[in-house]
């Protein structure tokens, strides 16, 4: 069984669109651990899942993700994102790398965020994507991102997120390849300061809707608690976040009924951070 997984996963890598584009989609630990979703996240990862989440992380801070799909390193994701809010809006900068020598991906992107009032944040991304294939030559695109949250009460947040509107291509020798256009939106739910609720309808350009649900709990100021289900075949998933003075840990976990495990941990270090919010992360 293990042998057909790395079957699976390399074949994957060299046909980029279908397994690389989505390793280089993955978030953070935290977003692993609620299902995937992503869009209403609220923290320094967000510009990997909806930079407009960005205008909520006050200071400046650094942070660092690594995810191994399925428990195979030659299909990891490692990245590392700094950011710095200023009166004139929040600047990010994101490193995320996939794959092996054989098959690289590497990401670069630039995002700024700003808040529109009380109600509204916004957010624009520009991207480079370089693959290597086999340690020798490396074929590029760009893309952007643009990224919205709304929030219409104390109690709800909505996140919308669109990925390469202008369906950017990657041009190989033999064909050209669509880097992943994706719609995204959804939804939390905060019945109280601790718990909360959230849903998420993603749409790939060229495959089904995939449907997400996460819970996330806060028995206490320094821990969080979180759990989610994602698609068919049902991926569950749950991880738990220690959230400190100045740092910041996660450890996520997923189940893909067909594929096995996948881990992820996530490390955040801020700067003269003196409240850490674990109730909308």
């Amino acid at each position: 069984m293990r042998f057909l997984h790395y079957i699976i996963a390399l074949s994957g890598l060299f046909i980029f669109p279908v397994m690389a584009a989505q390793d280089f989609n993955y978030s953070d630990a935290s977003s692993l651990s609620l299902g995937q979703v992503k869009s209403v996240e609220r923290n320094i990862f967000s510009i990997m899942a909806n930079p407009a989440g960005l205008t909520e992380v006050s200071t400046p801070g650094i942070a660092f993700s690594y995810i191994s799909p399925y428990n195979i390193h030659k299909l990891s994701n490692r990245s590392v994102t700094g950011t710095m809010p200023t009166r004139y809006g929040q600047f990010s900068l994101l490193f995320t790398q996939s794959g092996y020598s054989l098959s690289l991906l590497n990401r670069y992107g630039f995002s700024y965020a700003r808040k529109f009032g009380k109600h509204v944040s916004a957010a624009l991304m520009f991207n480079a994507l370089t693959h290597k294939l086999n340690g020798t030559e490396t074929y590029s695109g760009f893309f952007s991102v643009i990224g919205i949250q709304l929030f219409p009460s104390d109690m709800v947040d909505v996140g919308i997120y669109i990925q390469n509107i202008e369906q950017s291509k990657i041009s190989y020798p033999d064909q050209k390849k669509l880097i992943p256009v994706l719609y995204v939106a959804g939804i939390s739910w905060y019945p109280t300061n601790d718990l909360a609720l959230m849903a998420e309808m993603e749409k790939d350009q060229e495959f089904d809707p995939q449907y997400k649900f996460g819970i996330q709990y806060s028995p206490v100021d320094i821990l969080v608690l979180r759990g989610g289900v994602k698609g068919s075949p049902v991926d569950l998933s749950f991880g738990i976040g220690l959230h400190m003075s100045f740092i910041v840990i996660d450890i996520g976990i997923s189940y893909h009924q067909q594929l096995g495990v996948t881990s992820a941990a996530s490390l955040t270090l801020s700067l003269n951070r003196k409240k850490v919010n674990t109730e909308k992360q």
